[in-house]
């Protein structure tokens, strides 16, 4: 049998309504916690703002390591940001590459060339959601030893998937700079 509330030690009341009132916060804290981290790309709410800053700053990583991983010829860290239906168009031929393995095949060769360098500076980078993505480039691929040096522009359309965002397009045009 417990004794009557009166009896109860004053530490014992104390810690008590402590942690009742730490629950009662907790509790109250919770549906914007669990609202952010379900927040679906379709969400409209007030509360979806933090996610949304969330998937664009994911964007700004994904941009960086589509530079990086380029700039390092790193052909897995690169194949990693491609989505599997990923499509790539080339301005110097028009060649289009349908899915990751050709793609991948065809970075494969160009990655192993160490004579090339290539910029990226954006020139426009937008960002809906945690649905889609696209940063447009100006670049220049150039071979030192040759003299070739040739401005591109380069648009990567992204789409978020599972938390990731994946390029689902890479298309290049003979362009400013």
């Amino acid at each position: 049998m417990r004794p009557p509330a009166s009896a109860r030690s004053a530490g014992r009341l104390g810690r008590t309504i402590a942690l009742v009132g730490l629950t009662a916060g907790l509790l109250a804290a919770a549906p914007a916690a669990v609202s952010a981290a379900i927040a679906g790309p379709a969400d409209t709410t007030t509360g979806d703002a933090v996610a949304t800053s969330g998937c664009e700053r994911a964007f700004d990583r994904a941009v960086r390591a589509y530079v990086e991983t380029t700039a390092r010829r790193d052909l897995d860290g690169f194949a990693a940001l491609l989505h599997p239906d990923v499509t790539s168009v080339f301005a110097s031929d028009g060649e289009v590459l349908d899915g990751k393995r050709a793609t991948v095949d065809w970075l494969r060769g160009f990655f192993a060339d160490d004579s090339w360098t290539q910029s990226f500076s954006v020139a426009k980078q937008t960002v809906v959601g945690c649905r889609t993505g696209f940063v447009l480039f100006d670049s220049v691929y150039a071979v030192p030893a040759t003299g070739t040096r040739v401005p591109l522009l380069i648009g990567v359309s992204y789409t978020y998937q599972h938390g990731r965002w994946l390029v689902l397009q890479n298309q290049d045009s003979v362009g400013r700079v």
